[in-house]
């Protein structure tokens, strides 16, 4: 018993100081959404030698953009360009939401908590992005794996006007191997994943990646 609590002991010091690195930079390690396979490797792309420019020019491109980011990484760069299969999730009204019913749209599909620092920073950026972009052109879809009642207190509270989501159903990959949030996936109107990012995505950057060609 005692050499079991110590591996106990043992695991949750490691688990702890992974969260603390990776806080650091931006993003915290999550429990598993969606029960999804995780044992496959993350595909985080780091910066270059040369480091992040931090510059984005108007009408970029996803490269550029990629090499302007400083508070993200870019993950699941092998599913870029492929159809994200369909899936639903239910908001916190009880409404339904599919994939599909928003082909034709640009959709970002955000994974978040409320007790996430890095994803309280974000939120103020969705909110101008959902003011920026309307529902022809754009849905978001922010899902966490909270209790409702949570979720709906937090929502009045912080004034979030943008879909808040729970799982109601198995997640496809990419989506059911997210580690770490907040994680936003950018999904193009003919459902394929564009691109994928891991930490704190800023307005420009949302709308400069959902812009880029």
């Amino acid at each position: 018993m005692r050499q079991s609590e110590n591996d106990s002991s043992a695991v949750w010091i490691t688990v702890t100081a992974v969260f603390l690195i990776l806080s650091a930079g931006g993003y915290y390690v999550m429990t598993r959404m969606g029960g999804g396979n995780t044992s496959q490797a993350a595909e985080i792309v780091e910066p270059t030698a040369g480091g992040r420019q931090g510059h984005l020019q108007e009408g970029a491109n996803l490269e550029q953009i990629i090499a302007a980011r400083q508070t993200w990484d870019v993950d699941f760069v092998s599913s870029f360009g492929q159809p994200v299969a369909d899936f639903s999730v239910r908001d916190i009204t009880g409404a339904e939401h599919k994939l599909s019913d928003y082909r034709g749209k640009d959709v970002v599909v955000v994974f978040w908590a409320t007790w996430c620092p890095a994803c309280n920073t974000e939120i103020p950026h969705l909110i101008k992005l959902r003011d920026t972009m309307g529902p022809d052109k754009l849905q978001i879809l922010a899902i966490s794996n909270e209790p409702v009642d949570l979720l709906k207190e937090f929502v009045d509270r912080k004034q979030i006007n943008y879909v808040v989501a729970v799982m109601n159903s198995p997640l496809p990959p990419p989506l059911n191997r997210v580690q770490g949030i907040p994680a936003s996936f950018f999904i193009d109107p003919e459902g394929k994943l564009k691109l994928a990012a891991v930490g704190v995505v800023s307005l420009e950057e949302d709308i400069a990646i959902i812009n880029a060609p």
